[in-house]
């Protein structure tokens, strides 16, 4: 039927093009994940809950990874308007060979690393928030219960995320 072919991927060394996205599985409950990965060494360069998938939030975690990792060469993405500042950012840097945009399916890193997080941080979350929901303890359009599932869980959320993309961490996680 229409399935998609693997194309060939070959990247020449670390730091040559980072693959970004956001991931929106929790945006029910108005958590959106952005994430960052390096194509040659598939180091996880970015990876943060935000409560928003604005330009500039997506622009303040990126610039956070490329002062922790140096920036790249060329940036991955599709072309979504919350990558528009990314999109600046990696054109003054880099000019226009900064930034290559194509469809979402075609990045295939960062939707590898999309079901790996899901599999290992986000499910849980997803499993939980839809739990309270069943059980009449949380209610997706009461503010007043979206600020508080905030509140508690953005930085446990965070937490989780930053303790799986650690390397040595990882394993501790996964125990």
């Amino acid at each position: 039927m229409g399935r998609l072919h693997r194309r060939s991927y070959h990247v020449q060394c670390p730091n040559h093009i980072w693959h970004v996205d956001t991931n929106h599985k929790l945006i029910r409950w108005g958590f959106i994940i952005f994430g960052g990965i390096d194509g040659f060494s598939r180091l996880v360069t970015a990876l943060r809950c935000l409560d928003n998938n604005r330009s500039y939030s997506l622009l303040q975690v990126f610039v956070e990874a490329t002062r922790k990792y140096g920036a790249p060469r060329c940036v991955r993405t599709d072309m979504g308007l919350e990558n528009i500042q990314i999109a600046e950012y990696m054109h003054e840097k880099r000019g226009g060979r900064g930034i290559l945009t194509g469809k979402s399916t075609h990045n295939q890193r960062i939707e590898r690393l999309w079901r790996d997080v899901y599999d290992g941080v986000l499910f849980h979350y997803y499993s939980l928030f839809g739990f309270m929901e069943d059980e009449h303890i949380l209610d997706v359009l009461n503010p007043v219960h979206l600020y508080a599932l905030h509140f508690v869980y953005m930085h446990k959320i965070n937490e989780k995320l930053f303790i799986w993309r650690e390397p040595g961490l990882h394993s501790e996680f996964e125990r």
